[in-house]
């Protein structure tokens, strides 16, 4: 049997990024370090303010990512993974660091300062730099759901309407109402963490909170 040969993408797209990294292709790193390098060290700097700790934040990124290729999803969205880890790796540094100098009294000025770096990038405002993309993958994926789900998804995400009122209104049972929701949800949840791997708090909370922008999604209900 002939084997076919799997032909490379053209790096023109973040999702093409996402294959060619999965190929192993050693091109695909070299050009994305050199789209996201800036954009992620401008990012570190704000919160490390030292260069060379934020250069060393940056490579470990690129290599976390390298070393991490085979398991991104096809539909990982890249610009959210990088950042991600990248305010990881900055909460990371900013640990050690405040662990070599918490007793150093002549450092107390910049021990205060990796304090409020912490805090700042632990704080949940950083999410929202990724929420569009979160919503609209969200968006996505209830249309994907079958029709009874996102009518069952709607009444009771959008309408705030209880089971009892979905089921009445839709002639099925709360127990099937229950089941419906579930699914969306459970669906949501997986999609997004493929999509978006490293990010699992942030999920867990979109994920409760989540809306619809269902006059988009959903029409005839």
């Amino acid at each position: 049997m002939a084997i076919q040969r799997v032909r490379k993408p053209n790096l023109k797209s973040g999702q093409e990024y996402v294959w060619a990294l999965k190929f192993g292709d050693e091109k695909a790193l070299k050009l994305i370090m050199e789209r996201w390098y800036s954009k992620l060290y401008n990012f570190a700097i704000g919160y490390l303010k030292n260069e060379g700790g934020v250069e060393e934040v940056i490579q470990d990124v690129f290599l976390q990512l390298w070393d991490n290729r085979e398991k991104l999803a096809d539909t990982t969205s890249l610009n959210a993974y990088l950042f991600t880890l990248t305010r990881n790796r900055c909460i990371d540094a900013i640990r050690r660091e405040r662990l070599l100098i918490q007793f150093h009294t002549d450092k107390k000025a910049e021990y205060n300062y990796l304090t409020n770096s912490y805090y700042a990038l632990s704080d949940s405002i950083l999410d929202h730099i990724f929420e569009r993309e979160f919503q609209e993958e969200i968006d996505k994926t209830i249309r994907a759901l079958p029709t009874q789900c996102q009518k069952v998804f709607y009444l009771s995400r959008e309408k705030g309407l209880k089971n009892r009122e979905i089921g009445e209104k839709l002639n099925i049972s709360p127990k099937t109402v229950e089941t419906h929701i579930t699914k969306a949800l459970k669906t949501i949840k997986n999609t997004l963490e493929r999509k978006f791997p490293d990010s699992f708090n942030l999920i867990l909370i979109l994920v409760r909170k989540v809306r619809l922008n269902t006059r988009k999604i959903l029409s005839g209900i």
